[in-house]
């Protein structure tokens, strides 16, 4: 691709794991693919956008590990065409209120920018599981520090019923739960800035994948590994190139595409999935294994994640 200096760029092997943040929001993600021909993430986002990781990197081998052990996704989307929150959205209730951008929920803690003119009341998946007498929480790394808490990935922040309450927990709440044997049937995990490998200047990777290592193993090593699937997802490409073309969900996506990894004792070992799916299709998975309705039409779209268990 060609940068916006004009010089013809490569993909090549990332050796920096600090490398800055790249724009990605809506309007620089609707660039970048430029109608389906996906060649401006150069000229966007900077040469950096044109790099990859391999499992040289420090902390990369780790998740070829996990990726080699079980199932990866490698035909998984971002729901929209967009950041936080769209994405955390369609995760939980397949919309986004036709609102692709990014924005803090109307409720606090710690808004800072621009929030939603007013609070959601759409159903979403909590409100399917406290029908059903499910119990689910949404565990947020660093929930209610401002100086590391980041409101927008926080959807249930955004819906009246749920905002504040006891389904909203720190991430120091899971470990409790799971020790004492009290982990709900759906658990969310949010980790923060430190530990989500968002891109930031002299801030390494490395450090989200150690987190995530130690979070599976600790699941690993608990009495509900068993029975238990570790979803991982990340909620945009974050302007890094894909020369997929991604498909028309609805009006909002679908953004560039993502790794989905499925870690669980009855995931196939070692599979590699080519069945589109996005956030949605983690939906279609908690609705169809607890017996849940569908939301709506868009929650109807998407293929769940069956091909990627043993079952």
């Amino acid at each position: 691709q060609v940068d916006a200096a004009g010089k013809s760029v490569t993909a090549f092997l990332l050796s920096d794991l600090g490398i800055a943040d790249m724009p990605h929001l809506r309007g620089n993600l609707l660039f970048d693919w430029d109608k389906g021909l996906m060649d401006k993430f150069a000229a966007d986002s900077g040469d950096d956008a044109m790099g990859h990781y391999d499992n040289t990197a420090a902390g990369m081998d780790l998740l070829w590990s996990w990726t080699q052990q079980f199932a990866l996704a490698d035909n998984f989307f971002p729901s929209a065409m967009g950041d936080a929150p769209s994405n955390q959205l369609y995760l939980v209730a397949a919309s986004d209120n036709k609102f692709s951008f990014s924005v803090q929920p109307f409720y606090g803690p710690c808004n800072t920018g621009i929030t939603a003119k007013t609070p959601y009341a759409f159903p979403h998946v909590g409100d399917q599981l406290d029908a059903k007498g499910l119990e689910w929480a949404w565990y947020h790394e660093n929930y209610g520090d401002c100086a590391h808490y980041v409101p927008q990935e926080n959807p249930f922040q955004f819906f009246t019923d749920t905002q504040n309450g006891p389904h909203i927990r720190d991430l120091t709440a899971f470990v409790t739960d799971l020790a004492a044997g009290k982990l709900p049937s759906v658990s969310f995990v949010q980790p923060g800035p430190l530990h989500s490998t968002h891109p930031a200047a002299g801030f390494a990777i490395t450090h989200g994948l150690q987190w995530l290592d130690g979070f599976i193993r600790q699941i690993q090593n608990s009495p509900i590994w068993p029975t238990s699937a570790i979803v991982v997802i990340w909620d945009s490409s974050g302007g890094l190139w894909d020369h997929v073309p991604p498909p028309t969900l609805d009006t909002e996506g679908a953004g560039p595409r993502v790794p989905m990894l499925l870690i669980s004792p009855i995931a196939k070992k070692g599979y590699i999935s080519h069945v589109q799916m996005d956030d949605v299709s983690i939906l279609r998975f908690i609705q169809e294994n607890f017996g849940l309705g569908s939301l709506n039409a868009r929650n109807q779209q998407s293929n769940d994640l069956r091909d990627m268990f043993l079952f």
